[in-house]
């Protein structure tokens, strides 16, 4: 008589369209040539996270640290530095979810696959600031929010529902008015003359 055990796994699910963000920030990959830090926004955590990455990872490897303490003041920076990695690089990401995003985005265009790319988001919890593309004024606006909420866009003024859809080609998630009808592409029902 063969005896089979069964045990039963219970995995986490993570939903379609949304980002993942770690627990707790990712080591640095051994396999790296060379390691660039990008350190974003004034968080604390953002601190604490980005000086145990470039520790871990100098010893080992050539390491860059840029910090910019916003995405506009801190853009030629980051530019800069992505303009000069090579194969090889990991680029660790570390700030809040609007700068991350967009930030991702910005490596994924400059030829960053995903295996190069990690990330550690220091507000993840909750409502948070997130890039959000309206599909009605089709610009990318930073909201306060989360997937499934809703919040008014300041290009056209609309109230949005921000969609459990993330693009990680845009860094952004997708938004539309609240009050939209849905195209179904039928007719109108023609009104019956009595």
């Amino acid at each position: 008589m063969t005896t089979v055990e069964i045990t039963e796994t219970v995995e986490t699910e993570v939903r379609l369209g949304l980002p993942h963000w770690p627990a707790v920030p990712e080591p640095v990959d051994p396999s790296a040539a060379t390691v660039l830090v990008l350190a974003l926004g004034g968080h604390p955590r953002t601190a604490e996270v980005a000086g145990a990455w470039v520790r871990e990872a100098e010893g080992r490897v050539p390491t860059r640290l840029v910090v910019a303490d916003d995405l506009v003041t801190g853009h030629d920076d980051v530019a800069a530095a992505l303009d000069a990695v090579r194969v090889g690089v990991r680029i660790m990401v570390v700030g809040p979810q609007h700068d991350v995003l967009l930030t991702l985005a910005r490596c994924r265009a400059h030829g960053a696959s995903g295996a190069e790319l990690r990330a550690f988001v220091v507000d993840a919890v909750g409502p948070t600031d997130l890039p959000v593309y309206c599909a009605h004024c089709r610009a990318t606006h930073r909201l306060h929010g989360e997937p499934g909420g809703t919040a008014v866009c300041p290009g056209c003024t609309r109230l949005l529902e921000i969609h459990p859809h993330h693009s990680a080609v845009r860094g952004s998630f997708l938004a539309s008015d609240t009050g939209a009808e849905p195209d179904t592409g039928a007719e109108p029902d023609e009104q019956v003359a009595a």
